[in-house]
C-alpha cells in the first residue's frame, strides 16, 4: 500500500513527504481560504510565518510525544504541494496519537485526505507502535465527520464548546490497533 523511507509515505496518488521551504506560498494561500481554516486550531500567517513554521520542522521527527509533526500531502505526479497532515503522540499516553488533516479545497472530493489519513494509519500503527489513533472533529465539519466514518473510526465522546465565538460541538473518533 505504501513504502516508507525516512519521513516520505508514499500511496498511488499522494506523497507524504516533509515541507520544503518552497512550499510556503501555497501553504500560506490554502490556510487562508475561509473554508479550510473555519475548522482549524491553527491562526493564518504571512509567508514569513510559514518558512519559519516549515523550519522549525526541518530536524524534527514524528512520534516525540506531546509535539505536533506536520507533513506535506503532495501530489505524487509532480510534488506539488495540497495540504497537510499532522500528528501528535499524546504526552503521557505514548499508545495514542492524535491527527489532524487539511487539503485545500480544489483537491477535496476526490478521496485523496482518505488515501493521506489511510496511509498515516497505517504508519502511526506500524512505524510508532500507537495501539490508538484519535481526531477530534468540530460536528458542523461534515466533510471530515464523513471521512472518520468512513474510515471505521468510533465515536468515543461529544464535547459542547465555544469554538470561535459559536457554539459547536468536537466529536472525538477512535481507531484501534485491533
Amino acid at each position: 500500500m505504501f513504502e516508507e523511507t525516512g519521513c516520505f509515505i508514499t500511496t498511488p496518488r499522494l506523497q507524504i513527504r516533509a515541507f520544503r521551504e518552497a512550499d510556503a506560498p501555497i501553504l500560506v494561500a490554502y490556510r487562508a481560504d475561509p473554508e479550510v481554516a473555519r475548522y482549524q486550531g491553527w491562526s493564518q500567517f504571512d509567508e514569513a510565518q510559514a518558512r519559519d513554521f516549515i523550519a522549525g520542522l526541518q530536524g524534527a521527527r514524528p512520534g516525540v510525544p506531546g509535539v505536533w509533526y506536520q507533513f506535506a500531502l503532495a501530489l505524487h505526479a509532480d510534488g506539488a504541494l495540497i495540504g497537510d497532515i499532522g500528528l501528535r503522540v499524546m504526552a503521557g499516553e505514548p499508545t495514542t496519537v492524535e491527527i489532524g488533516y487539511t487539503l485545500m479545497t480544489a483537491q477535496q472530493g476526490r478521496g485523496l485526505a482518505s488515501e493521506a489519513v489511510r496511509a498515516v494509519f497505517t504508519y502511526a500503527f506500524a512505524q510508532l507502535g500507537v495501539t490508538r489513533i484519535q481526531v477530534t472533529i468540530d460536528d458542523r465539519n461534515l466533510r471530515s465527520l464523513a471521512l472518520a466514518r468512513r474510515l471505521g473510526m468510533i465515536e468515543e465522546a461529544a464535547v459542547e464548546t465555544i469554538w470561535r465565538g459559536e457554539a459547536c460541538v468536537d466529536r472525538i473518533f477512535v481507531l484501534t490497533r485491533e
